[in-house]
């Protein structure tokens, strides 16, 4: 994808709060916000985990949000906070201009607390119920569930906030790059002409015990959050997890300008690839986003997550294209898989606004086999000719076959 889109709406919920500028300054300052435990080892659960409270996530009141309310899990009221932030930003759709501005959400296929338990005990019912499997699900699972929703109840939720009435599509994880499959979705809308307005949504709530082991067997989990075991660093020890939400509204940058609206950044380009292994799913992407006009970075915000495997992956794929000051928002709150891509971009709009790169979390002391590597650690490194950022994903596990990669430049308002 390579055209004049634009962003021009975003909102973050993160353990840090709302909006992309406490978790900005958070990694400024060096705070991260993994659980207590996380650091002194007593814990019910083995893993470090960042968290976000959902009564910082509170549902709107009012008609029509005190009817739908109950239909309502975490998940959906972190999609509805996060809409309503980023279209805030950007400016609601005109009646008419409703039915050319659409919704992309970037969700997991089970991930949620709400459906960890039921999806096995339907797997097995699945085996001898005489019902056809659509029936079957329509029947047994629940109304919070997005199964039920057409194609994603989340996605109806997010329309309800923005009043968008186009195209509401979902891109499930497994092709998802952490929120940058939808991301690129969402472009080739704009640029095929079917939409002239998008909005991104992508939602990481809390997971169940069930898909937490299941990612730790995929490619082992972090056991602590401590200086010394952040992304890129020497002691890593294992992938962070977080939690959280983001939501980003594109548009083609003459509507914007039609509208009267500024834009926060522009989308050079962005591309998520499915191939053999990660690794040539990620070089295909990086090298597509790169070849953009405009698309020269000065800065990399990389996925990073702490994966003793994939970060070093990641280094060795990027390294070939581009070798400039490189960041990381995992070792502040962990990976938020579904939306972990669409922080970052969040995360790059911002640097770009202030010129500056934030270090890495828990980093202490680079990896020597990433040689070359430029990680910003300890303090923020100021770039007064900042003008774009390469951002760079990739789907967790071994058998993760799926990247993604965009390149975020300054906007009127950077």
């Amino acid at each position: 994808m390579t055209s004049s889109i634009v962003i021009t709406g975003l909102g973050i919920a993160s353990p840090a709060g709302e909006g992309p500028k406490p978790l900005f300054d958070a990694m400024v300052a060096g705070d991260t916000f993994f659980d207590e435990a996380s650091t002194n080892g007593r814990s019910s659960r083995p893993w470090a985990m960042a968290t976000v409270d959902p009564s910082d996530t509170p549902w709107p009141s009012g008609a029509p949000w005190d009817k739908t309310k109950k239909y309502a899990n975490t998940a959906a009221q972190a999609a509805v906070y996060t809409a309503l932030q980023a279209i805030g930003v950007a400016g609601p759709a005109t009646a008419a201009e409703a039915d050319r501005c659409g919704t992309v959400m970037a969700v997991s296929s089970s991930g949620a607390d709400d459906l960890g338990d039921i999806i096995p005990q339907l797997a097995a019912m699945a085996l001898t119920d005489p019902r056809s499997l659509a029936k079957l699900l329509y029947d047994e699972v629940p109304d919070y569930s997005y199964i039920r929703g057409i194609p994603s109840q989340l996605g109806q939720f997010v329309s309800m906030a923005n009043g968008f009435r186009g195209s509401n599509v979902a891109v499930y994880g497994e092709a998802g790059a952490n929120g940058l499959g939808a991301l690129a979705l969402a472009c080739r809308l704009i640029d095929s002409g079917e939409l002239d307005r998008v909005m991104v949504v992508g939602v990481a709530p809390a997971m169940s015990v069930t898909s937490l082991v299941a990612l730790d067997r995929e490619d082992p989990l972090a056991r602590t959050a401590e200086t010394g075991r952040g992304p890129f660093d020497a002691g890593r020890a294992g992938a962070l997890l977080g939690q959280g939400a983001a939501a980003l509204v594109l548009e083609s940058e003459h509507l914007a300008a039609a509208r009267g609206i500024a834009p926060l950044a522009i989308l050079r380009a962005c591309e998520a690839f499915a191939a053999t292994d990660r690794e040539e799913a990620l070089d295909h992407a990086v090298r597509a986003v790169l070849s953009a006009p405009g698309s020269e970075a000065q800065a990399w915000w990389a996925h990073a997550s702490g994966s003793v495997a994939v970060d070093q992956q990641e280094w060795q794929v990027v390294q070939r294209h581009l070798r400039v000051p490189a960041t990381s928002s995992k070792g502040t709150m962990g990976n938020a898989l579904e939306c972990g891509a669409l922080v970052d971009i969040a995360m790059a709009v911002e640097a770009l606004a202030r010129q500056t790169v934030p270090p890495v979390g828990l980093l202490a002391e680079p990896d020597a086999a990433l040689d070359g590597l430029d990680a910003v650690r300890g303090t923020p490194r100021s770039m007064p000719d900042l003008d774009a950022v390469l951002v760079t994903s990739l789907n967790h596990g071994r058998s993760a076959a799926t990247a993604g990669a965009a390149v975020i430049a300054k906007g009127a308002n950077s």
